[in-house]
């Protein structure tokens, strides 16, 4: 069985995983631009379709909580693994509904969590699930600071 290409990534090509160094550099220019943004811009509408920049940074909080618990089960004892969808919404709603400055906060906290947590499992990335959790996540990363870059005109 092959694994399907991924749609974002030209046939071929093999994007190279981030190790916790290249993940909280990533963080920390997302936040130093985030630090420059007006509130007023979250609201700033972005490639995917009916989502703003506030959506898109929900999303990359969701996606720190979904790479910690992954990396977690990957690394421990067997067990129930958690109502994805249900992980992912809660925590974006949690995120969607913070003014900046406290977003921001949040941002940095779950991003030094989560890259807490790949520190400690460097190993973590081999099991397919985190590989994947991953790869969502720097694309997430990437997204939301392409968007920000071009709302302060960087």
């Amino acid at each position: 069985m092959t694994d399907a290409p991924d749609p974002f990534t030209p046939t071929g090509v093999q994007t190279p995983l981030p190790d916790a160094a290249a993940f909280r550099a990533a963080r920390h220019t997302l936040i130093e631009l985030l630090e420059a943004l007006p509130e007023t811009r979250l609201s700033t509408a972005t490639p995917r379709h009916g989502w703003t920049l506030r959506h898109e940074l929900a999303w990359l909080a969701a996606a720190d909580l979904e790479l910690t618990t992954r990396i977690q089960l990957a690394t421990a004892p067997p067990a129930d693994e958690p109502h994805w969808r249900r992980l992912r919404g809660e925590a974006m709603h949690l995120a969607q509904e913070m003014r900046l400055h406290a977003l921001r906060d949040h941002l940095t906290e779950t991003g030094d969590q989560a890259a807490a947590t790949l520190e400690a499992h460097p190993e973590s990335p081999d099991a397919a699930a985190v590989r994947a959790a991953l790869t969502d996540h720097t694309r997430a990363t990437a997204s939301a600071t392409a968007v920000i870059e071009k709302v302060l005109g960087r």
